[in-house]
């Protein structure tokens, strides 16, 4: 502006000369300017926190929010899908005074209800419902705290970390999925605690994951109670270092409900811990009752016949169960673990991997019917499982 004329002292007509006009832009310049530093980049500021009423926008306050903040959603009903691309974000409800959480309702017409790829993300004290994919999605990120949250008929997964590592799902409910109400998928470093999932074909899955910890749960009247898993034709090729423990996994008996062509679709219903391919696992001091087909189970993949092609070992190595207390499952076993004619009850397992050991002296009704103990010698334990492999052979 310094090469702009300057303004005369009078004009021709006569008029009042008109003084120069303020230029709304120098204002507007000074505002962004506040907010964006040399360069184009984000100015520092401390963390804010965003507050969203019923009627607002929660994916408005996203927009809005920078590392570091927090949004809190005020008690009522969101018609929304939310997405998170930023690093260091809270969404966090505010219950009304009886305890009752702001809800996201899909409606049955939305996809998801939060997707984030942001790091650090922590995301609690919500009822998420009738989404037909997910409720909550989170990928690809390092940090993830999902807490005391509800999550009713979200379609395939209620609480879905993926290829995350460093994540805790704790204080939660879920039920109503065709596939898990928790699960993590290709993650490492995991937490389920303290949460409870009923309704679904899955209780808590932990699938293709290093390093999980699974505890203080309630799996109940979902088809499997907590299931992990090694699958085929993923990124990660590898499941091992699950500890499960103290859990109640029971009842476990409703029909699969997984959409047909889903893995899921093929799991019997009736299995109150299943090990599927998995390694180096420990399942202790869990109480496992009234599961129609099996207490605990470990199988191979081969064996199943999911799969025709395999770029895994499907083979379950070094799993120690010991400790849990049973009453009650097995008696009235799937017809897939039926037709094997083989004895079911307590504690299952199909024979095949090396390093599988038990330490379950109350367990009643077990295949094979001498389990190989922890404390066996490691040549004994080769020769019995060498001379298993060859009865099963034999037998078919």
């Amino acid at each position: 502006e310094r090469l702009l004329p300057s303004v005369p002292n009078s004009v021709p007509s006569g008029l009042p000369v008109v003084t120069r006009l303020d230029n709304p832009a120098r204002a507007l310049a000074a505002e962004t300017n506040s907010v964006i530093g040399v360069g184009g980049e984000l100015a520092d500021r401390p963390a804010q926190t965003f507050t969203v009423a019923p009627g607002d926008s929660i994916q408005a306050a996203v927009d809005q929010a920078r590392a570091g903040d927090t949004i809190l959603i005020e008690y009522g009903i969101y018609h929304e899908t939310v997405v998170v691309d930023l690093n260091d974000i809270t969404i966090e409800g505010i219950p009304n005074d009886d305890g009752a959480r702001p809800v996201l309702d899909g409606r049955g017409v939305l996809s998801d209800g939060i997707i984030s790829s942001g790091s650090n993300f922590a995301v609690g004290k919500l009822h998420v419902r009738d989404y037909i994919d997910n409720g909550i999605l989170v990928e690809g990120v390092t940090g993830v705290h999902m807490y005391d949250i509800f999550s009713e008929n979200t379609g395939t997964y209620g609480l879905y970390p993926v290829q995350s590592t460093d994540v805790l799902i704790e204080r939660s409910e879920v039920t109503g999925n065709h596939d898990a109400g928790i699960y993590a998928g290709q993650c490492e470093n995991v937490v389920v605690r303290e949460s409870v999932a009923y309704g679904n074909v899955i209780g808590i899955e932990i699938e293709n994951t290093l390093n999980a910890e699974v505890y203080d749960n309630l799996t109940y009247e979902n088809t499997n109670g907590i299931f992990i898993v090694l699958l085929p034709n993923l990124t990660s090729k590898v499941s091992r270092g699950a500890t499960v423990y103290n859990n109640v996994s029971r009842d476990n008996n409703i029909d699969n409900f997984g959409r047909a062509g889903a893995t899921v679709a093929l799991l019997p219903p009736g299995v109150g811990i299943l090990l599927l391919s998995s390694d180096h696992n420990e399942v202790y001091n869990n109480t496992v009752t009234g599961n129609k087909t099996s207490g605990i189970a470990i199988f191979n993949l081969e064996s199943t016949g999911m799969f025709n092609e395999l770029d895994i070992d499907p083979t379950p190595e070094y799993n120690y169960v010991h400790n849990n207390v049973f009453d009650n499952n097995g008696y009235d076993p799937d017809a897939f673990v039926r037709d094997l004619g083989i004895p079911v009850g307590d504690v299952l397992w199909d024979g095949t991997g090396f390093g599988n050991t038990f330490n379950e002296p109350e367990a009643q009704g077990n295949f094979p019917p001498l389990l190989p103990g922890n404390g066996w010698p490691e040549a004994i334990q080769r020769v019995y499982h060498r001379a298993l492999g060859l009865l099963l052979d034999l037998v078919g």
